[in-house]
């Protein structure tokens, strides 16, 4: 259940797990560098008549931005490999965590 608010021009919608910012593409582009900071810590949401929605989010460290071809690409090499039996596969009361720790240095 989400509450709502108007505040500064801006809607504001709360939730239990959360809060979001709704900003009009006109206010964001007045105050851009107020709302970059917003969207370190909380959603923010830039509404344009025009253009739609976006939602405004920082990049973090470990993100990975991939193209819809290069990740294809990585899906299609992976299928190939395993029909080659060249996967990695779990070793028997090995646990998830110890696997993925495994392929990540085996692969490095």
């Amino acid at each position: 259940m989400y509450q709502f608010g108007i505040q500064n021009n801006c809607i504001f919608a709360a939730s239990k797990i959360g809060k979001m910012i709704v900003v009009s593409s006109r206010i964001f582009r007045a105050n851009q560098s107020h709302y970059f900071d917003m969207a370190k810590i909380q959603d923010v949401v830039i509404v344009s008549r025009n253009k739609g929605s976006f939602r405004l989010m920082p990049i973090k460290d470990d993100d990975t931005l991939l193209s819809k071809e290069e990740l294809y690409a990585k899906i299609d090499k992976g299928l190939l490999e395993h029909q080659a039996n060249k996967g990695l596969t779990m070793e028997e009361n090995e646990s998830g965590e110890d696997f993925v720790n495994r392929i990540l240095c085996d692969t490095k």
